[in-house]
């Protein structure tokens, strides 16, 4: 028995001693050693269950509301005036409403982004609802001649941002690279850089460097749309809470002008003694603008002077897009027409 006993203690002791050391060794790891959780998320967009119902009966007896849910499951925070949703898809007149009930709706809250907290645990945004009619009351459908779908669909206009970093590689002497050199600036041709972009539907991806000079230097990058939504952005910056129509706009004309735009700022280089004149391909200043995105990618190229009392170091270089996204989610609804009797 005294064995037994003896063995069940140095077994547990050992298994405590294996936790400690996975614990230690995780401990040693440190921090997230990336700037962002990344991914392509934006809002997502769902209805509540049962608002609307997916059959429902005509003849006004039966009421009841269209309830979104929207979720930020991106990096980067939406106030709540700077959301809109419009339900689309069928005549309000034939449920009792009207057309101002169904436009121009905003969450009831405003949208915190997805994150890691300070110990490294990702803490979810947050979940909102639009409700309409919006000022209150019922959907109550009218009288049908029979059995009739209609398709009620939410389309959410929301402002939105990406934050990208990356590093160049600044040498004393850019063209007699050495071996134990600090990092490769590739002075024979594209030397591609960690790229790190927040979470959201518009990407930073493949940033390059060139060597064009003892003292100049070339680097690019790519604006990538990979969610499947409509951007828009204008040189006034318009924004969601100017209205709907405004930031996603319908109209043909207006539509063309805006689509597919994208606001592009590049920060710390410009304000870095170590660089001076930069200039950016397609942006309106040295620094900044908006650029149209074609077949889902746009590449931005811009060159940058050294000053030559330097030392070798890497420098950061950070991007932020600007854009707004036209997403939407839509569902059926069976008004089923009540026999008469």
């Amino acid at each position: 028995m005294n064995k037994r006993y003896y063995a069940i203690i140095i077994l547990i002791c050992l298994v405590l001693v294996v936790s400690a050391c996975k614990k230690s060794g995780a401990s040693a790891q440190g921090a997230p050693r990336t700037p962002y959780l990344g991914g392509s998320s934006g809002l997502k967009i769902d209805f509540e269950e049962g608002s609307p119902p997916p059959e429902v009966t005509d003849t006004e007896s039966f009421g009841f509301n269209a309830i979104i849910r929207l979720k930020n499951d991106g990096e980067h925070k939406i106030t709540k005036d700077n959301a809109k949703v419009n339900l689309v898809g069928f005549d309000p007149a034939d449920f009792g409403q009207t057309f101002d009930e169904m436009k121009d709706s905003e969450p009831q809250d405003d949208l915190d982004a997805r994150r890691r907290d300070s110990e490294g645990n990702i803490v979810d945004g947050t979940t909102t609802y639009v409700t309409f009619p919006k000022s209150g009351g019922d959907f109550i459908p009218t009288k049908f001649p029979g059995n009739t779908p209609f398709k009620f669909r939410a389309d959410v206009c929301y402002n939105y941002e990406t934050q990208a970093t990356s590093r160049l590689c600044i040498l004393r002497d850019m063209i007699n690279i050495r071996d134990d050199s600090i990092c490769k600036p590739s002075g024979t041709g594209t030397s591609g850089r960690p790229t790190y972009s927040s979470s959201g539907p518009v990407q930073v991806q493949n940033f390059r460097q060139t060597v064009v000079g003892k003292d100049k230097i070339s680097f690019s990058f790519d604006i990538v749309l990979t969610g499947n939504v409509d951007v828009f952005w204008s040189k006034d910056e318009r924004t969601p809470a100017g209205g709907f129509d405004v930031a996603c706009p319908r109209a043909a004309r207006a539509r063309r002008e805006i689509e597919n735009n994208v606001g592009v700022e590049i920060t710390e280089i410009p304000a870095d003694p170590i660089f001076a004149n930069l200039k950016c391909g397609g942006l309106d200043s040295d620094s900044a603008g908006v650029v149209r995105i074609i077949n889902n990618k746009r590449t931005v190229v811009c060159t940058v002077d050294l000053v030559e009392d330097r030392l070798d170091l890497e420098k950061s270089v950070s991007i932020r897009l600007k854009y707004n996204i036209l997403d939407n989610k839509e569902m059926d609804v069976l008004v089923k027409h009540l026999a008469e009797e």
